[in-house]
């Protein structure tokens, strides 16, 4: 064999193997070698570990990857950029893997998979990560003593939230998306006596709201304590409160539907805490900020007024009463 050095070629005729590299150091079973026509490989040991094949396709573990750049041996896509494939099963121990196709243990509708996950490198079943594939969504996943699903965007685009399918018997939230039909969002409770969601504020954290369950009912809550209050008197004038409300009928825009109730900045004059932001507002951009109604402000002012009103009842009752007493 033939080996030329010079200024313009360098080292030539020399192709080597996996075994007897063609440029080595002193270990003379690992180097590089040149195993066909526009290829060059890598060996380690004795054995080919990695490749630039004819194409400029770069392959680690495979003597023939079908990509840029491809991990592993297992090809079956086509287009790809990037292949990356996790080489061995569970019990490999393995500390994390970056999938872009299926691998092993994988099903064949598995088309598309990326898993970024943090393995126990003790027991390759604990982890926690993100998994995505064609048949199951994106996974959100946890584990302690074994790998769990927390969260799942599924095939659908539901958000499911401790649970695996848009089942609403089972623990969590459904956020339904374009595949099911009627629903908004599904709120799944882990028993009876349960808060569906809570409101904190950001600066103290205390709860302000709620929406609760006990298993046959809902209630819709804002906080109340007494310990949250001062200076508390009793409502006065709330008859002419009523009065001065303006209940009326009208007609939705959007549907045509006949509907009945308060103009928002009208019922805003006479009880502001029933109504939220403000007459004719627009954002930066020019567009409309509708404000909003909670009739449910408006029960305290309506109690007071009918205890008003039974007074001037009562009192009328008694004036008539001794206008009868007169007569008689």
């Amino acid at each position: 064999m033939a080996v030329t050095i010079n200024g313009t070629t360098g080292i030539a005729g020399v192709d080597g193997s996996a075994g007897t590299p063609a440029v080595q150091g002193a270990d003379s079973n690992t180097g590089i070698f040149f195993p066909a026509a526009d290829t060059i490989a890598f060996a380690e040991g004795g054995a080919e570990v990695a490749r630039f094949d004819s194409s400029g396709n770069f392959g680690i573990g495979t003597s023939s990857p079908a990509y840029r750049l491809q991990v592993g041996g297992q090809t079956g896509l086509t287009g790809a950029a990037i292949d990356l494939f996790r080489t061995g099963g569970l019990s490999s121990n393995i500390g994390g893997v970056l999938n872009f196709r299926p691998g092993l243990g994988q099903t064949a509708s598995d088309i598309f998979n990326l898993s970024i996950c943090a393995y126990d490198h003790s027991s390759d079943t604990n982890a926690d990560g993100l998994s995505i594939n064609a048949s199951d969504g994106i996974s959100f996943c946890t584990g302690s003593n074994s790998r769990q699903e927390r969260a799942r965007i599924d095939g659908s685009g539901n958000l499911l939230v401790g649970k695996t399918s848009t089942s609403s018997t089972a623990t969590g939230v459904i956020a339904y998306g374009s595949g099911a039909a009627d629903h908004g969002m599904i709120s799944v409770a882990r028993g009876s006596n349960a808060t569906m969601i809570e409101f904190r504020t950001t600066a103290t954290g205390n709860v302000v709201g709620q929406i609760s369950q006990n298993g046959s009912n809902t209630t819709y809550s804002t906080s109340s304590d007494y310990r949250l209050k001062e200076s508390i008197q009793p409502m006065t004038g709330a008859l002419a409160k009523v009065v001065a409300l303006k209940p009326v009928t009208y007609t939705w825009k959007a549907t045509g539907e006949v509907d009945e109730g308060f103009i928002a900045h009208e019922l805003q004059e006479v009880c502001p805490s029933a109504v939220i932001g403000y007459k004719d507002a627009v954002d930066a951009d020019g567009n409309p900020v509708y404000q909003g109604i909670d009739t449910s402000f408006l029960v305290a002012t309506l109690t007071a007024a009918i205890q008003e009103q039974q007074a001037l009842i009562a009192a009328l009752q008694a004036d008539v009463a001794a206008l009868k007493g007169a007569q008689a």
